[in-house]
């Protein structure tokens, strides 16, 4: 009886240490876009229950809300594109990358099927949105090691991938940049997936990664984006560690459930529709690689974007300190 009751007087202490171990809340920022999707499962399933009494997610539309939340230290992880991380470390701004979980996400929406490269592209219009960041860098720098410049395409920058869908569904333009999922968002639009039983109106006409590729002679594949721990938190190992561990296991679930994971997607953001965010699944490179793992890759793609314009990274190379 001693024995039983010393027993549960042992696991209720425990019990107690770990609540009081708990932070009150853990807020995670991301884009729509799929390098965030594995935390709404993170946050569904408990992933965190044991570290934090509450997880929360804010959305950020662009850059410029992503570096005000962590400069006002309104979050403690974030997803972001990796060259925006580097910008913040190297402006001394408290983040650490954790991991790049995605190497593939921009392609080229043509009206033409015939269009299958950026060369196939001279004298035409190309809509693309974020000037300066993710998209525009990579074409930009594709552009430059294949010898185009914008007397070859016409580029037109707008504000957001939804300004470009737009463009395309409307019918002004007939080729656009775009990420998934917005990709898949327009193809289903406009009736042009892949199960459509009518002339596709739109195609998937050139995959960027594979222009990369065959451009600079490497793997189709490109440090994009990934998860980045932030302010005090990077000083709280046992969270952190358990964030890394539930983030590539939602990943996981994530793409293993493409319907699923589109029902949960549209809880958390409106922007897309089930369906588009299943079929974007199967279109996007997503593999967890920890951040010091792919740091050749990362610098990499760097050292490319820096060749253009160092100030898309902050002007340097990240040292060590940005690769947790």
């Amino acid at each position: 009886m001693l024995k039983r009751i010393m027993g549960t007087m042992l696991l209720l202490a425990s019990t107690l240490l770990m609540g009081a171990d708990k932070v009150d809340k853990i807020v995670i920022a991301g884009p729509a876009a799929n390098v965030s999707h594995p935390i709404f499962r993170m946050i569904e399933s408990g992933a965190l229950k044991d570290v934090a009494k509450k997880v929360e997610f804010r959305l950020w539309n662009n850059p410029d809300q992503l570096r005000a939340m962590i400069i006002n230290k309104e979050v403690d992880f974030v997803a972001v594109p990796t060259n925006v991380a580097a910008i913040l470390y190297n402006k001394k701004q408290p983040i650490q990358m954790l991991n790049v979980s995605i190497w593939g996400i921009l392609q080229i929406l043509v009206r033409d099927q015939k269009i299958d490269s950026l060369a196939k592209l001279k004298g035409q219009s190309l809509v693309v949105p974020w000037r300066g960041d993710m998209p525009d860098i990579v074409l930009r720098s594709v552009m430059k090691k294949e010898g185009l410049s914008q007397k070859d395409l016409k580029i037109i920058y707008v504000s957001n991938p939804m300004d470009a869908a737009q463009q395309l569904i409307m019918r002004r333009q007939d080729n656009a940049l775009l990420p998934e999922p917005a990709v898949s968002m327009v193809l289903r639009k406009t009736h042009s997936f892949p199960v459509s039983i009518i002339a596709p109106e739109l195609y998937r006409g050139i995959d960027l990664q594979k222009e990369w590729g065959k451009a600079f002679g490497v793997e189709p594949k490109i440090a994009q984006a990934g998860m980045a721990v932030v302010g005090k938190m990077r000083s709280n190992s046992e969270i952190v560690s358990k964030f890394e561990k539930a983030y590539e296991a939602a990943m996981a679930w994530y793409k293993k459930h493409p319907k699923e994971a589109g029902d949960l997607v549209v809880k958390y953001t409106k922007m897309f529709t089930p369906e588009a965010v299943a079929d974007s699944i199967g279109h996007v490179k997503m593999k967890v690689v920890p951040a010091k793992a792919a740091r050749k890759d990362v610098e990499f793609f760097f050292e490319k974007l820096k060749e253009n314009d160092p100030k898309i990274i902050g002007g340097k190379l990240p040292d060590e300190g940005f690769y947790r």
